[in-house]
This record gives structure tokens, C-alpha cells and sequence, in this order.
């Protein structure tokens, strides 16, 4: 039997269709929970091995993006939060729900400490909404969800994405191996804080992290919108590089690994 993805919805979440195909896609049963069903019932948790947080702008984002359903669930759900976690389970939070995650203290959870709100993810430098395609290097080896992956190219779309925390939990972080995706550019270099490579300023070119078992990511990119290579931004430049070359295009791309190392996870 497959592993089973519960997908949050609910409050102005608005990816979760998205991300439910993702893991569908891997073969993985993925089913779509309004927050207020899982509240009426928090013990359905018991009955899946993935919890996915997908992206959107929750309650507005306001009192800052990701704080209101972070607070609803930390009110009403974090017992049974945290014994999912707990357990040998996998979470995601994907760029609104990276932010509940971080405001939840589900990650950097230094130690297992869960609940401690260690970093923000805050306004972008720039002041402005970014939606455009990045290059990140994965670097958290320990975590599950990154086997095989060295680099990926994919979309961001968010005004709040910027990491920000204490140089202590900086280096915490980047000692304990939880720093998962950083920001780099094109040829491979790190982006060094400069825009456009680091879309928001990000303390460190920090683009992700998980906590302290690698079980629980929470990065502002969408993997669930770069699976495929027609819907990369330069899909007609590698169509065409392939044509001259005699080559085909593959049909997936980079996104998909990390929902692919989910499936693995379980299933291997």
C-alpha cells in the first residue's frame, strides 16, 4: 500500500489542487482536508504518513503571512501535530504554508523542540511581490526529501519569502545540516544576497530548511509548478537547443524529484 498524503486547504490556502496532483502523480493517494474537518477530527492524522501545507496567501496574510493559520492550528491541532511529527511521517510546507511552518516552530525544531519560533520569514527586500524563476542548491543531506537532488530551477511567487533570524540560529542551522535549498546563480555560484538570483534577500540566500530529523521542509519555491518541462520559463530555448541537437526533452524536470523521494521514502 502507498503512502497517504493529507493536503490542507481552507482560508485562502489555494494550491493544494496542485500539489495533491503532484503526489498523485508519484503514485501516492493524496486527499484534500479543509482545516475545519481536521480540527472536528485531529485523530485523522493518525491515518496518513504525509502532511502537506500548500501554498497561498491564508487569511490574507494578514498580522504577516502564514501567522493566522498558524495560529488556528497551534490552537487547535498542535497536540496532534506534533505527534505526527513525531513519528517516521514526512512534512511539507510549500512557500505560504513554508511560513506556517516556520511561524508554528515546526521548523528549525532544534533538538525536537517543537514549538519555539526560531526564525521569520518576512517582507522581500525589495518591497515588491516576486514571481519568477530561480536556481537553488539542495545542501540539507540528512533530509529524506532531498536524496539525489544537487540543484533545481523553479518558480517563486511570494511578497513575504525573506528568511530572518539570530546569527546563533544561523549557525545552528547551517552546522546542523537543516539549511535545505540556498539561492545560487545560473552557473553555480552562490547568489551572495544579489537580486534577481535571491528573489527576496533571504538571510544567507537561504531558499529552505527543515528541522532537526530532515522529515519536516519548509521552502518558499513550488516544486509542484516546475514537474514538468513545458512549464519552465525557458522551455522554448532548451525545445529549440534539443531540435538542433537531435535530442529529445525530457518530460519531467526538476521539481519533481522531491515528490518522487516522498513515494520513495515509503515505498523502498
Amino acid at each position: 500500500m502507498s503512502a497517504r498524503v493529507l493536503i490542507l486547504s481552507g482560508y485562502g490556502l489555494n494550491c493544494e489542487e496542485e500539489t495533491q496532483f503532484a503526489f498523485q502523480h508519484v503514485g501516492l493517494e493524496g486527499r484534500i482536508i479543509h482545516i475545519n474537518d481536521l480540527i472536528e477530527a485531529p485523530n485523522t492524522l493518525d491515518d496518513y504518513q504525509i502532511l502537506a501545507v500548500p501554498g497561498g496567501f491564508s487569511y490574507g496574510d494578514d498580522t504577516g503571512s502564514g501567522n493566522a493559520f498558524a495560529q488556528k492550528m497551534k490552537l487547535a491541532l498542535w497536540d496532534a501535530l506534533k505527534a505526527f511529527v513525531s513519528r517516521d511521517t514526512l512534512t511539507i510546507g510549500i512557500c505560504n504554508g513554508c511560513q506556517i511552518l516556520s511561524n508554528l516552530g515546526l521548523v528549525p525544531g532544534f533538538d525536537g523542540a517543537y514549538g519555539e519560533r526560531d526564525v521569520a520569514v518576512t517582507y522581500n527586500q525589495s518591497a515588491r511581490y516576486q514571481c519568477r524563476w530561480v536556481d537553488v542548491a539542495a545542501s540539507g543531506s540528512k533530509s529524506p526529501w532531498l536524496a539525489g537532488i544537487e540543484r533545481m530551477h523553479i518558480p517563486v511567487a511570494h511578497g513575504e519569502g525573506r528568511f530572518m533570524m539570530s546569527y546563533e540560529t544561523l549557525e545552528r542551522l547551517q552546522s546542523g545540516g537543516q539549511v535545505a535549498f540556498s539561492y545560487i546563480q545560473p552557473d553555480g555560484r552562490a547568489a551572495g544576497g544579489a537580486f534577481p538570483y535571491n528573489p527576496n534577500g533571504a538571510v544567507a540566500d537561504i531558499a529552505g530548511i527543515t528541522d532537526h530529523s530532515g522529515r519536516v521542509l519548509a521552502l518558499m519555491p513550488h516544486p509542484e509548478r516546475g514537474m514538468f518541462t513545458w512549464q519552465r520559463d525557458d522551455y522554448h530555448e532548451m525545445k529549440d537547443a534539443a531540435q538542433r541537437n537531435g535530442e529529445s526533452l525530457p518530460e519531467e524536470t526538476d521539481g519533481l524529484a522531491l515528490f518522487r523521494n516522498a513515494a520513495r521514502y515509503f515505498n523502498d
